[in-house]
């Protein structure tokens, strides 16, 4: 269905305050509402599949699929199975979420013929994304519409889409890694349930929600065997003592007679019972989870466990707004956290005083623009790639120190900073010397079913007739091999896989039976440091004093392993960085020829970054001291030279 300003039908969102503004265009025959929809809702009291929009020749049409919290139509609850159709302006709640409907996407009058910016569309060179561009349009406007054109590009790109983020392998391999992995399932937890008051840097392609779901279980699953072993423990050593003490006479007189049997044979039942109990945690993490849940013929993320607490559950439904974030908060010296090591950086001022030679000799006078009109235009042609999964928008970045500055960023000091604020506000931030909020077009690029995501940063500034270009590029290498290794486990049914399990636990009980004391205490020592943080922060934060509520570095990477992997993944990295930067500049250099500005300088300038693309891309990321190698040249790591936290031990640590 098209309404009469013949743009789709779309919701908008008006609660909670952190959605504001967001929209869905509703553009296929059906979709889903819900934690798992279509249209993904993360907040705990929306249902997975909570309702469904059917588009028909009549209008659309809402209907509750059984939700638990049900779905209010203008205040009036739905019954389950009986649809209503939308009218413009109704509201919907589905739990806390609050979303408007509106029946078309309308124009302005007399905007069919004008551009965003207000100039006629025909003389508007907006577009121009390669060489010549700029002379068609300008021949277009003397001799009629040129239908070569493409359309001009939106005010500005909708929100990346996030409904596949809880299904791709990267959030497979990610969740499997916590199985593995106690040091990364504990790292998982303590970055996203133990520090509820920071913002969370991007896990490009992955639902870091999910992640954190399978993390929290496989915690709770290693307590429940550190505290059966502990009991265990506790048991062998009552009856060890009771015999001992119940026996002295016989020991000092080194009698062995038959009064140590019926405590042998107590102890070798307790060490028994010690070795099933790690069987059968060996078994499970195997076989139920890892080769029935997390294997690839198997997952499904709908399967996630919950969260036991309430705390962690709205934490989870704020960590779920994540991937489609355009606000990115970011602590100490790196502003974009999340993205991996740099590969490339360049920054070039363009003089854009000069206009372009006539045919005459003379000169063209130059004609103003604005860095969002120059925005607009990269996003654009971005978007024209044709590079699979892309992602193209502006995002803004922000210091985890001078967030709070702004309650527009940051309503409630006792909550993370918002991830999602209206364009109009990324623009209207002030971006000279001095700026702590800065905007830069993102341009992100997963490949490899996410085991490498290039993400490039392009930012522009205009000062007293200048242009200043501001670029950068970073990868995210592919995880450390052994976080792969839920793709090779060898079929087995689940007796062979018990019988594997018993096998494996058996060298492994006396060691785990002695340390579990130790490990319920460093679990219990490292609750109370995480609540005590908790406290000390809520303290800082009440008391007005400076808290830094950036994020760091994010679990993918530190999952991240030394290199590349594979020949080709690296040559995919060299042509997609390569082939993104050439297009980018070519339409950096149309924009300023089409805006009557000398772009000779401009294109000496590209012709030297074109030169210096590297024949060799590999790329070395060294986890330990922070630093990598590209192009033959060292560059840098976010926060590198910190160290690095134990690398992975073995499912069973």
């Amino acid at each position: 269905m098209v309404g009469n300003g013949g743009g789709p039908p779309y919701l908008v969102a008006a609660v909670p305050p952190q959605l504001a503004g967001t929209t869905w265009e509703l553009t296929r025959a059906s979709h889903i509402v819900g934690r798992l929809g279509d249209i993904r809702l993360a907040p705990s009291d929306v249902s997975k599949r909570h309702a469904e929009l059917r588009l028909g020749s009549d209008g659309v049409w809402l209907s509750d699929l059984g939700s638990r919290n049900g779905v209010l139509h203008n205040g009036r609850r739905l019954d389950p199975g009986r649809p209503v159709r939308l009218s413009e302006g109704d509201h919907l709640h589905f739990g806390s979420v609050q979303l408007v409907f509106r029946s078309n996407a309308p124009q302005a009058p007399g905007a069919a013929g004008r551009t965003p910016h207000g100039h006629d569309r025909e003389h508007d060179t907006s577009t121009v994304t390669d060489l010549g561009d700029a002379r068609r349009r300008r021949f277009a406007g003397r001799h009629g519409p040129d239908p070569d054109l493409p359309p001009p590009p939106p005010r500005h790109a909708p929100p990346p889409p996030v409904e596949d983020d809880a299904r791709s392998m990267t959030t497979r391999h990610l969740a499997a890694a916590t199985q593995f992995d106690p040091w990364f399932a504990d790292l998982v937890v303590h970055q996203v349930v133990d520090e509820p008051y920071r913002a969370l840097a991007p896990v490009f392609g992955a639902d870091l929600g999910t992640v954190t779901r399978w993390a929290l279980s496989a915690r709770r699953r290693r307590l429940t065997r550190d505290a059966a072993l502990c009991a265990l423990l506790c048991c062998l050593v009552a009856l060890l003592g009771l015999g001992a003490r119940g026996n002295v006479d016989a020991i000092k007189a080194a009698d062995l007679g038959g009064w140590w049997r019926p405590y042998a044979a107590g102890a070798l039942l307790l060490l028994a019972l010690a070795w099933l109990v790690l069987g059968v945690d060996v078994w499970v993490t195997e076989y139920l989870v890892l080769r029935r849940r997390l294997a690839p013929q198997h997952y499904d993320p709908a399967q996630a466990p919950d969260a036991l607490s309430g705390r962690v559950r709205d934490r989870l439904a704020t960590v779920a707004e994540r991937p489609a974030g355009n606000l990115v908060v970011c602590s100490d010296y790196w502003p974009f956290a999340g993205s991996g090591d740099q590969i490339e950086e360049w920054d070039r001022p363009v003089d854009i005083r000069k206009g372009s030679p006539r045919e005459d000799g003379g000169r063209r006078r130059p004609q103003p623009f604005t860095k969002d009109e120059l925005y607009e235009v990269l996003i654009a042609a971005a978007c024209r790639l044709g590079l699979a999964n892309l992602r193209v928008e502006e995002r803004l970045f922000v210091g985890g120190n001078d967030v709070a500055r702004d309650p527009r960023l940051l309503p409630d000091r006792f909550q993370p900073p918002l991830t999602r604020i209206p364009p109009h506000l990324i623009r209207g931030m002030p971006d000279g010397l001095g700026a702590a909020r800065r905007s830069y077009v993102s341009i992100e690029v997963p490949a490899w079913s996410g085991q490498l995501v290039l993400t490039m940063f392009l930012r522009a500034v205009q000062v007293q007739g200048t242009l200043y270009l501001e670029f950068s590029a970073y990868a995210l290498l592919p995880m450390r091999p052994e976080y792969y290794a839920v793709d090779n486990l060898p079929h087995r049914t689940a007796a062979g896989a018990a019988v594997r399990a018993l096998a494996a636990a058996l060298p492994w009980t006396p060691r785990a039976l002695l340390g579990s004391p130790g490990a319920l205490a460093r679990r219990a020592a490292a609750s109370r440091a995480a609540a005590a943080g908790r406290r000390r922060q809520r303290r800082t934060i009440g008391g007005g004093y400076r808290f830094d509520y950036g994020a760091q570095l994010s679990i993918r990477e530190f999952a991240r392993g030394l290199d590349e992997g594979h020949y080709f993944l690296g040559r995919d990295l060299s042509r997609v960085l390569n082939t993104t930067q050439q297009h980018l500049l070519n339409t950096i250099g149309d924009f300023l020829e089409a805006k009557g500005i000398d772009s000779d300088d401009f294109q000496r300038f590209q012709q030297n970054v074109v030169q210096n693309f590297g024949d060799d891309n590999r790329v070395y990321a060294n986890n330990n001291r922070g630093t990598m190698y590209a192009h033959n040249k060292r560059v840098r790591h976010p926060q590198g030279g910190k160290g690095q936290a134990p690398g992975p031990s073995a499912q069973r640590g």
